[in-house]
């Protein structure tokens, strides 16, 4: 099998060598019951074994099997998750003081990597659909470099949190008329690249970096990710350093292999996937019956500026007098724990390693309570955003001003200290520097009544905010 790392550690392994070096574990069974089968192969960078932050052998062939699988210059492995591709990238095309484009519906993970940078963001507002966001309209993009022509990069996430693509083809060709750079956090799409009956990956669309979580959607263990470079714009050894800050010097192997073992996977089951997307195709067709719990789907895309959607993913809107809590709490009486759930909608993710029969399950139960609700017109709200704002100060000065715990409702006009951040999915709805405005207020207080987690604000409903 074309899995280099794991051949040479299984060797290594058979060898049967005493090992005086690291993990302390020692792969010892005798100290090791009922933990891994493959503690055997928990190494650390000896003479065979490589080194991440300096690949020339095994490690360097992993790569370029992960980077020619996915049609990238080059890809880093990730084993510190997709956040740390996400801080490097910011940190190695925007320097202190400079500006990064940043689309608001952009995870927890850009903002800490604009804290890390000292970069001053510029914002653009996704358009609104059904209470959800959606895509980047192009036309803002194209207004914010007007205003601001020394951006030096865009970042945005595509697919989003819904599974909605926005047109990254598009954007790309505009940004690199202006020599700016495109970072796309990929992190829901690392499947793309496996079936033409999913959204073309950001990769294949002219996307300078993309970022992607293996564990969200490959059988890969949880924080394995990767990064692909595809372009001359970024300076690649600032990328490779900042990647090295940010990632740990003493990389797991495991996870290691386990990008290895889904690149592999991937690759050579094609067919698979082709089978599994048509299978999705039919059962999304028969879950569009739902009328109280409504499967979004090709409706998404008019006025939305979203080019298209990933099919595994199932978000519903909930047409009904109850909320996504309630949902959420009859699914897990039936043994179904939904990915995420709001006020008006939820998700169900689904991956290549799903048993068919569980989602054809998960459909019946829907239906069964899809018929034990009472049908509720809900007023979502649908809005373009065209609004171009500047961060008040740098987050990165605001980050570390000193800080007074206030109560929400005493909090307008107040600038935030803080990150205010519902997880999931783990979007900020306030990062500090910003401006608490009456609509924040509101929407912070819809989400504690309808018993969402937000990360940011006490037990007494209090938040940080920066001293007068």
């Amino acid at each position: 099998m074309d899995r280099p790392i794991y051949n040479t550690l299984k060797n290594l392994s058979d060898k049967n060598i005493y090992p005086f070096h690291m993990p302390g574990h020692k792969r010892n069974l005798k100290f090791l019951e009922n933990f891994y089968d493959f503690i055997n192969l928990d190494y650390t960078e000896i003479d065979e074994t490589d080194n991440m932050h300096k690949p020339e052998g095994i490690i360097k062939k992993s790569k370029e099997i992960l980077s020619n699988t996915f049609g990238s210059q080059d890809s880093y492995f990730l084993v510190n998750g997709s956040t740390s591709g996400i801080i490097a990238s910011i940190m190695s095309c925007v320097l202190p003081n400079e500006q990064i484009l940043v689309a608001k519906n952009c995870h927890i993970s850009v903002y800490n990597g604009i804290i890390l940078s000292g970069a001053l963001p510029i914002y653009i507002e996704p358009t609104i659909k059904y209470n959800i966001p959606c895509g980047i309209d192009i036309k803002n993009i194209e207004n914010a470099i007007k205003k601001y022509p020394n951006i030096k990069a865009f970042i945005l996430t595509s697919p989003t949190y819904e599974g909605f693509v926005s047109d990254i083809e598009s954007i790309a060709k505009l940004l690199h008329k202006h020599n700016i750079i495109l970072i796309v956090d990929e992190a829901h799409g690392a499947h793309f690249n496996f079936s033409n009956n999913f959204p073309k990956s950001a990769i294949k669309c002219g996307a300078d970096i993309v970022i992607q979580s293996f564990h969200k959607t490959l059988p890969s263990f949880t924080q394995c990710g990767v990064l692909h470079l595809n372009s001359s714009l970024v300076n690649k050894n600032m990328l490779e350093k900042c990647l090295s800050m940010v990632q740990t010097t003493s990389p797991s192997y495991m996870f290691m292999m386990s990008i290895e073992y889904a690149t592999n996977f991937c690759k050579n089951n094609k067919p698979y996937f082709n089978e599994y997307t048509l299978f999705l195709k039919d059962l999304r067709d028969n879950l569009k019956q739902l009328k109280t719990i409504k499967l979004i789907d090709t409706d998404i895309l008019e006025n939305s500026n979203i080019i298209n959607f990933d099919i595994s993913r199932f978000t519903f809107l909930i047409n009904s007098n109850v909320n996504g809590d309630y949902i959420n709490s009859i699914l897990k009486e039936n043994n179904i724990q939904l990915e995420m759930y709001g006020k008006n909608h939820i998700i169900a993710i689904s991956t290549i390693c799903d048993d068919y029969d569980e989602l054809l399950k998960f459909k019946d139960i829907l239906f069964k309570l899809d018929n034990s609700l009472e049908y509720k017109k809900i007023e979502y709200e649908n809005k373009f955003n065209n609004n171009i704002t500047v961060a008040t100060m740098v987050p990165r000065d605001a980050f570390y001003m000193r800080k007074n715990l206030l109560n929400v409702d005493l909090c307008l006009n107040k600038i935030c200290g803080d990150f205010v951040t519902p997880y999931p999915p783990g979007i900020p709805i306030l990062t500090p520097g910003e401006i608490i405005t009456k609509e924040i207020i509101i929407k912070i207080n819809s989400y504690i009544s309808n018993n969402i987690n937000i990360l940011g604000i006490n037990n007494k409903k209090e938040l940080y905010i920066i001293e007068n």
